[in-house]
């Protein structure tokens, strides 16, 4: 293998963990601060690919990447205030509740787009490929992982470094101590189910110029996020990134030299991984 080659293959990879980062991110957001697991998050996450498609043909697609991540965070307002009266209940409930708002959204994007997959074609100053110490690499790759640092700067900016962060930390080690306090913690739920799914709709809008998608694959996405979720820790956020891009880059490079086993590496990885670290590989011990 050429130097050459290696780094285009490792950005190849960075990008593709950079995506699933979105979803892992707001996925660990969610089952970290409300205690549930979302199955919807799959969903729109294909929505969003999907609501980029028709955006972008009207008003653009740097329009597109504002305005999806803040309709999907719209919806995610409105998800969370039906499932609501479940909080508190037997966790399966909200899980078959979330799963079958997943199938929802599934067939709600049939009726609107069909079963077509549909590729956008991406803005004259993405296309192409960008020289780096002498080697091309594809411009959008790299606008995906340069977008996708600045997301991830901002979410620990704002979980580690704001107010909103602090009260959200607090719900997370001890939500009816600040419910006493005086917090809206039903509120604060709304805001961290807008910007867990939110996040997952932008992932949606960098993956669209890159793979097509299908509606249905809205169920099986979060099967294959459940891997990064496991290895950088359930209720880890600060695990997401690095678990994300781990596997980006072993699902690149196992593609090229194990191709007939593809769909196996990430299980793999997670197997191996747990057996390393079961509460997930980037926890950190308690003290």
């Amino acid at each position: 293998m050429t130097l050459s080659f290696f780094l285009q293959t490792l950005v190849t990879g960075l990008s593709s963990g950079i995506v699933a980062y979105m979803m892992v991110a707001g996925m660990s957001l969610i089952i970290s601060g409300m205690n549930m697991v979302n199955f919807g998050q799959g969903a729109f996450y294909v929505l969003g690919t999907y609501l980029t498609y028709t955006i972008a043909a009207r008003i653009g697609y740097f329009p597109a990447l504002i305005f999806v991540p803040v309709v999907i965070g719209f919806f995610g307002f409105f998800v969370e205030r039906a499932v609501r009266p479940l909080f508190g209940k037997n966790m399966l409930y909200i899980m078959l509740f979330t799963y079958g708002v997943a199938y929802i959204v599934c067939d709600a994007m049939v009726f609107f787009w069909g079963y077509r997959i549909r590729l956008l074609s991406l803005p004259d100053i993405l296309n192409g490929a960008l020289q780096l110490f002498g080697i091309y690499f594809p411009t959008y790759y790299i606008f995906m992982i340069v977008v996708g640092l600045l997301i991830a700067f901002a979410f620990w900016f704002m979980i580690n470094k704001t107010k909103l962060g602090m009260l959200m930390r607090a719900i997370i080690s001890d939500r009816e101590m600040v419910g006493c306090l005086g917090v809206n913690v039903n509120r604060l739920f709304s805001i961290m189910f807008m910007i867990g799914m939110g996040i997952a709709g932008l992932g949606g809008v960098l993956n669209a110029p890159v793979t097509g998608m299908s509606p249905k694959e809205g169920l099986s996405v979060f099967g294959n996020i459940m891997p990064i979720l496991l290895i950088g820790g359930m209720r880890n956020m600060n695990g997401c990134l690095p678990a994300a891009l781990l596997v980006g880059i072993v699902n690149a490079f196992g593609a090229i030299y194990f191709p007939q086993y593809y769909n196996l590496i990430p299980a793999a990885l997670m197997v191996i991984c747990m057996f390393i670290k079961p509460n997930g590989v980037f926890t950190r011990k308690e003290a």
